[in-house]
């Protein structure tokens, strides 16, 4: 899961024409209980606080969990 600071928003899973301006860059893997298996990010335009990094960790995760509900009821 994706996620980064554009314009001093944080937002999940980002298109690409937010992507190449954001202020900084945040991926996630994640299992769906929580745990975190690898965090990678970047500033690239900018720097992120220690708040914003939790914001956008709690964020992205409950994507990966929207996103791992979503897959099951495809799968039935």
């Amino acid at each position: 899961m994706s996620a980064g600071i554009v314009d001093g928003a944080i937002l999940l899973d980002l298109e690409y024409t937010e992507d190449s301006s954001a202020e900084v860059d945040l991926n996630l893997v994640a299992r769906e209980s929580g745990g975190i298996i690898e965090i990678q990010g970047t500033g690239e335009h900018g720097e992120l606080t220690p708040e914003q990094l939790t914001e956008m960790v709690v964020l992205m995760s409950a994507g990966i969990r929207g996103l791992n509900a979503a897959q099951r009821a495809a799968v039935g």
